[in-house]
């Protein structure tokens, strides 16, 4: 079974200057578009299924990107432009819309051999919600956070030669600095409009991260300053172990949320990370 992703950009326009943009003639940038400030979307769609043996696809990707832009000029910017004087619609109330929307289409006019996994919507680079089929009535949200710390990657029990052979420039005695950049999953279940235009919940999950993981690591000596990498080595896998341990009591305890903490995934650097799902986790998150 293969995935194949995806994503239009878009901004949310007037009906009227939508009209005025009968196609996209700068898809990269996104459609529609505008030089207005207004709130500019990435939408991705997630399918599955095995490629066709002569052409190598699994799906037109032409359709997919009609299929998305269908439910973002008929769907979300005529509710948009009907709400936003009033209250501006949550992320959540919008990936639900386009989940019902693409999911009526796709059984009506199936895509290939496609089969819909999940719809995701960015609001920025650094938070995301996401939507599964199998679990329509299931959010996740992915918030991005960043710390700054020193570490260095040592194992006692080897020679010093061993050390500096396995770690490398890991190994300098004197540490060395990183940014991380901490991505942080949650789950929970959508019981009603009122619960998704709820802005209280996202803003206690960060101050919970910030006070478990960004005041507890940032500007710190991994080694030296934090009791719990004494006698742990400070790699970036033992480190996203050891921020799923510090978020997961507290996350639960999210008042009026019912949130439960999904994936820990932590960037040493752009090129090397590690997601944590918990001790029970599936190989394959």
């Amino acid at each position: 079974m293969l995935h194949l992703s995806r994503e239009i950009r878009f901004a949310l326009v007037s009906p009227a200057e939508l009209a005025a943009q009968p196609k996209p003639t700068n898809s990269w940038a996104g459609w529609p578009n505008t030089n207005r400030i207004a709130p500019q979307l990435v939408l991705k769609a997630v399918v599955e299924g095995e490629p066709d043996q002569e052409t190598g696809y699994l799906c037109n990707i032409k359709l997919l990107d009609d299929l998305l832009r269908n439910i973002v000029s008929k769907e979300i910017i005529p509710a948009w432009a009907t709400t936003a004087n009033d209250c501006l619609p949550a992320a959540e109330t919008v990936l639900k819309t386009v989940l019902d929307a693409a999911v009526n289409s796709l059984s009506s006019s199936p895509i290939d051999n496609a089969n819909l996994v999940n719809i995701s919507l960015s609001l920025s680079p650094y938070l995301r919600f996401k939507i599964d089929t199998e679990k329509p009535n299931m959010i996740q949200l992915t918030q991005q956070f960043e710390f700054s710390a020193a570490h260095r990657l040592h194992c006692d029990t080897l020679s010093d030669e061993e050390n500096k052979a396995l770690f490398g420039k890991c190994n300098n005695p004197s540490g060395h600095g990183h940014n991380y950049v901490v991505e942080v999953t949650l789950g929970r279940e959508i019981v009603d409009a009122k619960q998704v235009e709820n802005t209280n919940g996202l803003i206690e999950f960060e101050k919970i991260v910030k006070a478990q993981v960004i005041d507890r690591l940032d500007h710190k000596h991994l080694n030296e300053d934090i009791e719990y990498f004494s006698n742990v080595n400070p790699s970036v896998e033992n480190i996203s172990v050891a921020i799923w341990n510090w978020l997961e009591e507290p996350i639960s305890k999210l008042a009026a949320t019912d949130c439960q903490l999904v994936s820990v995934k932590v960037f040493e650097t752009p090129k090397t990370s590690a997601l944590y799902a918990g001790p029970n986790a599936s190989p394959s998150v």
